[in-house]
C-alpha cells in the first residue's frame, strides 16, 4: 500500500487530511529566508506492507561534492550538523506523544522521542533500518521502521495521525520543512504537524519482540564489592508485546546494563547533587508516558530512571525482573512499571545491598486540544528499605496558535512523599514559558518541604522556596542570524530563613544561520551560608553573607565542520576570593568512519587562606567503520577524585536482530590514591537474538 503525503502547506487546524496519491515536496524555508521556497528540491514518499513503514526520500543537490556527510556511528551528536532528512510522526494524533527519525547521506541513523507536545528525549531508540547513497543528482535514503516502533493500534477505524518533515543543508545554512516554518519552532513542535491517514497494522501477527541474550562478565576484586574477583555466565530476557488495542507491554528477567555508555566526568563545585541524563535502553522505552510537571531536567522529579538499578557508590545493578505496560485508552495515556532491583555486595566490610522492590503509575488525560492533567504515584526506594511513597498531581496548558500562531505553555503541580524517618511532605510549583520571536519569558517557582524526599526522583535540596526565570527579546535577521539579548535570574530561601541566595546574568545570544554560537554574560551573585562547605579540597566557605560578580563567556563552532571546537571561559569574583575557569574541547572529523575529541577544564579558585585549581582531561575516539560496526574509547582524569578512567565499547550488528556486545571499564588512581586504592576492571560480553512476529 502507498501512502503518499499532497502537496499542501495548511495548518493542521483547517486543512482536510493527507491522502494517498501524490508526493511530499512542498517545503518551505525555515532559514535563511523564512516562507521563501527551497533553493533545492526535496521529496518523499511513504509506503507500508501492513507490519514496516517504509520512508524513501530524494534529496536534490547541485554540487553533490559540497553535500556534509561526516558521521557514520548511530545516535551521534553530531548527525545533526550534516546533512539530513528528519521525519516526526504523532500516531495518536493528539499532538501530544510522537517520534522523530532521520537519516543523513551515509545512511546514519538518529531517532527521538516527542512528548508533551514540543518537548525532545533525544536517549530514546527504536530498531529500525536505514540505507542511503550520494549521486550525480544528491543523495537518496530509504528508511524502514517497524509499525510495532510506533506503538500502532490495530482496532483503529481510520486512524489520523500528525507528520512533519525537515532538511538541512549545511552549505548554505538552508532549513527547509513542510508544515511550520516559523524559525522559533522546533520540527517536532507536534502543533504544527499535518493530519494525515494512517496506517493499520497486519492484525494476524502476534505483535511480539522477544530479545534474549547471553552475557559473561568478569570483574576484579575491588570492582565486584565482595574483595574477590568474580566471572559470570548468565541469560538476559526482554519480551515487547504491542496488543491491537494499542497498550505496549515490556517485560525483562536478568537485565545488566554494563554494556551503557559512561557518564562524562563532571567536578561538582557546587553544594547540590547533579543531573544526569538516562542512557539505559530498557527505561529509555515510552520515557515520555512518565513525563510530569514539565520537569524533565529539573529538580524535584517524582520519576528519575537513574535512582533505579544503580547503588550508593553509582554501580550498575541489574533487574531481577521488570515490568512496564504503556499506552492510550481514548483520552487517556498511562504508563505503569515495577521492577525487583538485584542486591548484592557494595564494598569489602560493608553489609549487602538488599534487593529493592519499586513502582511507577502515571496517568494523564486530554481535555481539548491545550489541556491536560494527570497524577503520578511511586512506590519503594532502590536502596532497598521500605515504606516510601509519593503522589503528585499537575496541570498542563500549551497552546501553539495563542494570539496568531505565538506558543504559550504553563505547567502546575504538586507533590507528596513519605519516607520512614522522614514522615510526610509536600512539594508545589508553577511554570509559564513564552519561546517565540520577539519578546521571550520563562518563570518558574517552587516551594519544596523540609522533609520532602522523592525516594525514586531526583531532588537537589529540600526546605526551599526558589524561583528562576528569564526575559528576552529573539530577533531573526534576514541572513538568518539570532540576536537574543536577555535577562536571567535565579533566587533561593531556606525555608527556616537560614540561606538566602540570588543570581542576576545580563546575557547577549548570538547564532549565525550555520549554527555558530557565542554567548557572552555578566553574572551578579549573592549567597548566605549558613554551614560551611568545601567546594575543593583544602578550601572551605564559611558561614556568612558573600557578593560577587563575574564575566562568562562560551562559544561554540557548528559541527558540520571537519574541525569544531568548544570554548569556556570565566573570570571574576567567587565568595571571598577568585575563580577563574578556561576550558576547551576539539572535535576532528577526518573522515566519516573516524572521529576524535579531546578536552580540557581549568578551575582556579583562590581564597585568602589558601588556593586550589582543579584540572580535568578527556579523550575520546570513535571509529564507525559502518552503519552497523561501531567502537568507541573513552578517557577521562582528574585531580579531585584522581580517577583515571578508561572505557571501551563495541558493537556489531551482523544481521537484523543479532548483535554482538563488548564493554570494558577501568578505573585506576594517580597521586597519593595510587598505592592506597586498587583499581577496579569490568568486562562484559553480550550476544543478542531479536526474534519478531
Amino acid at each position: 500500500m502507498v501512502l503518499a503525503l499532497a502537496s499542501c502547506l495548511c495548518g493542521p487546524a483547517s486543512a482536510m487530511p493527507l491522502e494517498p496519491g501524490d508526493t511530499l515536496d512542498a517545503f518551505s524555508q525555515v532559514a535563511p529566508r523564512t516562507g521563501e521556497p527551497p533553493t533545492r528540491r526535496t521529496e518523499l514518499r511513504i509506503t507500508h506492507d501492513a507490519h514496516t513503514l517504509f520512508i524513501e526520500v530524494r534529496a536534490w543537490d547541485p554540487e553533490p561534492g559540497g553535500i556534509v556527510a561526516q558521521q557514520m556511528r548511530r545516535d551521534a551528536e553530531g548527525l545533526l550538523g550534516d546533512d539530513h532528512v528528519a521525519v516526526v510522526i504523532d500516531v495518536d494524533g493528539q499532538g501530544r506523544n510522537g517520534y522523530l527519525f532521520a537519516v543523513n547521506p551515509n545512511g546514519a541513523q538518529y531517532d527521538s522521542l516527542i512528548f508533551d507536545g514540543g518537548q525532545e528525549r533525544r536517549d530514546w531508540d527504536a530498531l529500525w533500518r536505514s540505507e542511503a547513497s550520494v549521486d550525480e543528482q544528491g543523495w537518496r535514503a530509504r528508511m524502514s521502521i517497524p509499525l510495532s516502533a510506533l506503538g500502532l493500534r490495530a482496532d483503529a477505524d481510520e486512524p489520523l495521525w500528525r507528520i512533519n518533515v525537515e532538511r538541512w543543508m549545511p552549505r548554505g545554512s538552508e532549513r527547509v520543512r513542510l508544515a511550520g516554518a516559523s524559525p522559533d519552532r522546533e520540527v517536532f513542535a507536534l502543533g504544527e504537524a499535518l493530519p494525515m491517514r494512517g496506517v493499520q497494522p497486519d492484525r494476524t501477527g502476534w505483535g511480539v519482540r522477544l530479545k534474549s541474550s547471553l552475557r559473561a562478565v568478569t570483574e576484579s576484586a575491588a570492582a565486584s564489592g565482595t574483595g574477590r574477583s568474580r566471572q559470570q555466565l548468565e541469560p538476559g530476557l526482554e519480551l515487547f508485546h504491542q496488543s491491537a488495542s494499542g497498550v505496549r507491554t515490556t517485560a525483562a528477567l536478568n537485565i545488566d546494563f554494563g554494556d551503557a555508555e559512561a557518564d562524562e566526568r563532571v567536578v561538582n563545585l557546587s553544594r547540590f547533587e547533579l543531573f544526569r541524563p538516562e542512557k539505559r535502553e530498557f527505561f529509555l522505552q515510552d520515557a515520555g508516558r512518565f513525563s510530569f510537571g514539565g520537569l524533565s531536567m529539573m529538580s524535584p522529579i517524582p520519576y528519575y530512571s537513574r535512582r533505579v538499578g544503580l547503588d550508593a557508590q553509582g554501580r550498575g545493578r541489574s533487574l531481577d525482573a521488570g515490568l512496564k505496560f504503556s499506552g492510550s485508552v481514548g483520552e487517556l495515556d498511562f504508563g505503569l512499571f515495577g521492577a525487583r532491583v538485584a542486591g548484592g555486595p557494595v564494598a569489602p566490610g560493608l553489609p549487602d545491598q538488599r534487593s529493592a522492590d519499586v513502582s511507577v503509575a502515571r496517568v494523564s488525560r486530554a481535555f481539548g486540544e491545550s489541556h491536560r492533567a494527570g497524577m503520578i504515584a511511586t512506590a519503594g526506594n532502590p536502596r532497598g528499605s521500605s515504606g516510601s511513597h509519593l503522589w503528585g498531581l499537575d496541570y498542563q496548558f500549551r497552546d501553539s496558535r495563542w494570539q496568531g500562531g505565538r506558543t504559550l505553555e504553563t505547567h502546575v503541580w504538586m507533590q507528596e512523599s513519605t519516607n520512614p524517618g522522614l514522615g510526610s511532605d509536600h512539594a508545589t510549583g508553577v511554570s509559564l514559558n513564552y519561546p517565540n520571536l520577539g519578546p521571550k519569558a520563562y518563570v518558574a517557582v517552587q516551594r519544596i518541604g523540609e522533609r520532602f524526599e522523592p525516594a525514586l526522583g531526583f531532588l537537589d535540596e529540600a526546605g526551599v522556596t526558589r524561583s528562576e526565570g528569564s526575559v528576552g527579546w529573539w530577533h531573526r535577521t534576514e541572513a538568518g542570524q539570532d540576536i537574543v539579548p536577555g535577562i536571567d535570574w535565579n533566587l533561593r530561601r531556606r525555608l527556616d530563613g537560614s540561606e538566602r541566595s540570588w543570581l542576576l546574568n545580563p546575557e547577549l545570544e548570538l547564532v549565525n544561520a550555520a549554527g555558530d554560537y557565542l554567548l557572552p554574560e555578566v553574572f551578579f551573585e549573592g549567597d548566605r551560608v549558613a554551614r560551611a562547605f568545601s567546594p575543593v579540597p583544602g578550601l572551605t566557605v564559611a558561614p556568612g553573607n558573600y557578593r560577587w560578580h563575574y564575566l562568562y563567556l562560551l562559544s561554540e563552532t557548528s559541527q558540520s565542520r571537519p574541525v569544531s571546537a568548544i570554548v569556556e571561559w570565566r573570570s571574576g569574583g567567587y565568595y571571598t576570593g577568585r575563580r577563574n575557569d578556561q576550558g576547551l574541547t576539539l572535535r576532528w572529523h577526518p573522515s566519516s568512519h573516524w572521529s576524535a575529541a579531546v578536552g580540557g577544564m581549568r578551575n582556579a579558585i583562590r581564597f585568602d587562606e589558601g588556593r586550589f585549581t582543579v584540572r580535568m582531561a578527556t579523550l575520546r575516539i570513535d571509529h564507525t567503520p559502518s552503519t552497523q560496526l561501531a567502537g568507541s574509547l573513552l578517557l577521562q582524569w582528574d585531580n579531585v577524585s584522581h580517577e583515571l578512567g578508561a572505557s571501551g565499547r563495541v558493537r556489531w550488528q551482523w544481521q537484523p536482530g543479532r548483535e554482538f556486545i563488548f564493554s570494558i571499564d577501568r578505573l585506576g588512581y594517580t597521586g597519593e590514591q595510587r598505592d592506597a586504592l586498587p583499581g577496579q576492571t569490568r568486562a562484559l560480553l553480550k550476544l543478542v537474538w531479536t526474534l519478531e512476529r
